[in-house]
């Protein structure tokens, strides 16, 4: 556990950027993305030929509950999906050589039209 935490304040201290769009280009680097429902930080290490990358989120239905993701990500690999509790938010998580990016974007459902 306390190996989860440090390496959470390292993904929390090293990068910060108020975009869409972060890129992590080292290993143990981290960033963080910053949503209105969501704040991401991500940070990977090399497990053999993939990257294994971490990603822990908070949302603003539970601020002080984080939750974690795990995913090994190959290069050309990209994955996309939305997190519980984060409303109208797809990620995108990408593997593009030695940089991995993750990527926010908003969607909109018409729920009248349904």
């Amino acid at each position: 556990m306390k190996a989860i935490l440090t390496a959470a304040a390292l993904a929390l201290t090293a990068t910060t950027a108020f975009a869409d769009t972060v890129t992590v280009t080292r290993a143990i680097a981290g960033a963080t993305l910053h949503e209105t429902d969501a704040d991401m930080s991500v940070y990977w290490v090399e497990d053999g030929d993939a990257y294994a990358l971490t990603a822990f989120y908070v949302t603003g239905e539970a601020p002080a509950d984080p939750a974690r993701l795990r995913m090994h990500l190959a290069d050309g690999d990209k994955v996309t999906f939305g997190l519980p509790g984060v409303k109208d938010r797809l990620f995108t998580f990408a593997r593009d050589g030695e940089t991995v990016s993750v990527r926010s974007a908003r969607v909109s459902v018409d729920y009248a039209s349904k």
